[in-house]
């Protein structure tokens, strides 16, 4: 559920004014209310009914034609003036004016649950679904594509280690096999002793002397996965073996930090291979697989 940036400002403006509205009314209701002071008008009683008044004290105080209100002998002026209007009561417009902020009150209520929960919805919708998997692994949402990855890389050459004069080149060859939560990679190093400062794109023709081919197997307890759409992303530890003809493997000793990064590009061919393309960093060296020598296609 999305909403346009136009209806926050609309909401965010009638909250505004119901809040003030309600504000308003309310201070109006408080400043109307009665009289509360016990004071009744003179010459009253308790109950409001005429009191007596002494006749003399009358007299001398509101002689003949002075008192408000006295009805007059026909041909005598009135020299009072006129009595003061009776002030309003206050005490019914307070009372009118409540039952308007409880109504402004209550619409303010519903119109913020509805935005909170509007706003709730959204962000639920914007969240992606995770699964779970092996730790440090990021899934993205299921595309509905087979999840099984196989794929045949072909990277170009890297220092694997510099000699005083030269280089001892690698040109990698992995088979990488992806499925589900796990993955594994078949790694083979061919080695060159060179004398140029960087690897040769064909050690063959540069003069290089070919060394030993190095091995290493990385099952799924070596590798972290990690997906983002269709890219692929490796990282674990080679430990490297060589393997002579007719003989048991042989550990080499040494151990590369190995982060391979791979990709699908282009479109697919009639048997659903595609080209691939990525990076391989292997000890201190990176190179980049090379997309006209390397496939990748999903399912077995």
């Amino acid at each position: 559920m999305d909403v346009s940036p136009a209806a926050w400002l609309l909401l965010g403006l009638v909250l505004g004014v119901l809040a003030a509205v309600t504000v308003v009314v309310g201070v109006a209701a408080l400043r109307r209310r009665p009289d509360r002071t016990g004071q009744r008008p003179l010459g009253t009683s308790a109950d409001g009914a005429p009191g007596q008044v002494d006749d003399l004290a009358d007299f001398l105080e509101h002689p003949p034609g002075s008192r408000p209100g006295e009805s007059q002998p026909s041909g005598w002026a009135t020299l009072a003036p006129p009595p003061p209007p009776a002030p309003a009561t206050r005490a019914g417009h307070g009372r009118a004016l409540l039952p308007l902020a409880a109504m402004c009150l209550a619409a303010l209520t519903v119109v913020g649950t509805t935005a909170a929960v509007v706003a709730g919805t959204r962000t639920a919708d914007r969240v992606p679904p995770r699964v779970a998997g092996a730790p440090g692994e990021v899934r993205d949402r299921d595309s509905g594509e087979d999840p099984t990855v196989v794929a045949d890389l072909v990277v170009g050459g890297l220092v694997l280690e510099p000699r005083a004069v030269g280089v001892t080149a690698a040109y990698p060859e992995l088979r990488l096999r992806s499925e589900g939560d796990t993955a594994s990679v078949e790694l083979r190093l061919p080695t060159y002793n060179c004398l140029t400062a960087t690897p040769p794109p064909d050690p063959v023709a540069a003069g290089c002397a070919a060394a030993l081919v190095e091995h290493a197997d990385l099952g799924p307890s070596d590798l972290r996965v990690e997906r983002r759409g269709d890219r692929l992303t490796l990282r674990g530890r080679a430990a490297t073996v060589t393997r002579p003809a007719g003989s048991a493997p042989e550990p080499t000793g040494r151990v590369y930090a190995l982060e391979l990064t791979v990709a699908p590009r282009g479109e697919p061919a009639e048997d659903g291979t595609r080209k691939a393309a990525g990076e391989l960093r292997l000890g201190t060296g990176t190179a980049p697989v090379l997309t006209d020598r390397s496939t990748l296609r999903r399912g077995n």
